[in-house]
């Protein structure tokens, strides 16, 4: 951990957002006007609410820490957007994972603390093929410049994946050179603590992207649950050209979310109250660089 990241561990949100405005060199007066240039969800703020925020008088909405962990600390975006939920004061937001977990047990999933789980970040398991394929639409979505997420938990002695995730960005439909959208095409999850797992990683990759929306291609009814409890709505006329075709084959939907608005969910940032215990690394050389190396010789039952 570098000493960026142990400052950051140390300080309220007051100071964290007082640090960051100091080492900008600027005012408080200069960094509401520089906020409001940066991003939207900051319209209205003047130094009263500043002062307020720095003073820890009043709390930031979650909309705003996400906006604040990116803008003030680009480098250390998910380190200080896990410090700041972390501390904010929880009141009625505080949530369990099952509350928002849609996922049944995996029938088979017996004694996970005594399997040696791993990580892979190789897609072609859950991609090859066409219309049996666990996932037919995260490829055709792929282009050159994407930013993918991919995730699968398995048992190396029999191969069997007790867990997925599959995430791609794609450019939005305004067409800003700098604003995206983020897709999941496909997630599963044997039990609480997989879900728990794979939603820390794929919070971890949103958080480094300024993303207009989320979209979830649900294509059953666990993931259409999931969606509706993010407080995501189904849409139709937006959905990509490149995955009409498998959509219809499977007879799915897609829901979109606001970015800000299904990162900062009370359900879903229930899942960062406290740390997840990491699987252990892929042996993967392909491995996706945009996720935090989890520690090579952690095993699922710590």
């Amino acid at each position: 951990m570098t000493d960026e990241n142990s400052m950051i561990e140390t300080l309220r949100t007051g100071d964290l957002i007082r640090h960051g405005r100091m080492s900008m060199g600027m005012t408080q007066a200069e960094l509401a006007a520089y906020l409001a240039k940066q991003n939207s969800v900051f319209n209205g703020v003047d130094t009263v609410t500043i002062s307020r925020w720095e003073a820890g008088r009043v709390y930031p909405s979650s909309k705003r820490l996400i906006a604040f962990a990116q803008t003030l600390y680009p480098q250390h975006t998910c380190t200080t957007l896990k410090h700041m939920i972390k501390d904010r004061p929880r009141g009625q937001l505080d949530c369990q994972i099952a509350k928002v977990n849609a996922f049944h047990q995996h029938p088979y999933l017996v004694g996970e603390a005594h399997r040696a789980l791993e990580v892979s970040h190789e897609a072609k398991r859950l991609t090859s093929g066409d219309r049996r394929c666990i996932d037919p639409f995260h490829t055709k979505m792929k282009h050159a410049n994407s930013d993918t997420l991919t995730l699968s938990i398995f048992d190396p002695l029999t191969n069997e994946i007790f867990g997925h995730l599959l995430a791609t960005t794609i450019d939005s439909d305004n067409r800003d050179s700098n604003q995206i959208d983020i897709t999941v095409t496909s997630i599963y999850a044997g039990s609480d603590k997989i879900f728990e797992y794979l939603m820390s990683q794929f919070f971890k990759f949103s958080v480094q992207h300024r993303a207009k929306s989320i979209f979830l291609v649900s294509s059953d009814l666990q993931q259409r649950s999931l969606a509706k409890r993010l407080g995501m709505t189904a849409v139709r006329a937006t959905v990509p050209t490149e995955i009409q075709g498998p959509l219809h084959d499977r007879q799915a939907d897609v829901f979109v979310g606001d970015y800000f608005d299904v990162l900062a969910h009370p359900d879903f940032i229930g899942l960062f109250s406290s740390d997840i215990a990491p699987y252990p690394a892929s042996t993967d050389s392909r491995a996706d660089t945009s996720v935090e190396p989890i520690a090579p010789d952690r095993r699922a039952s710590q």
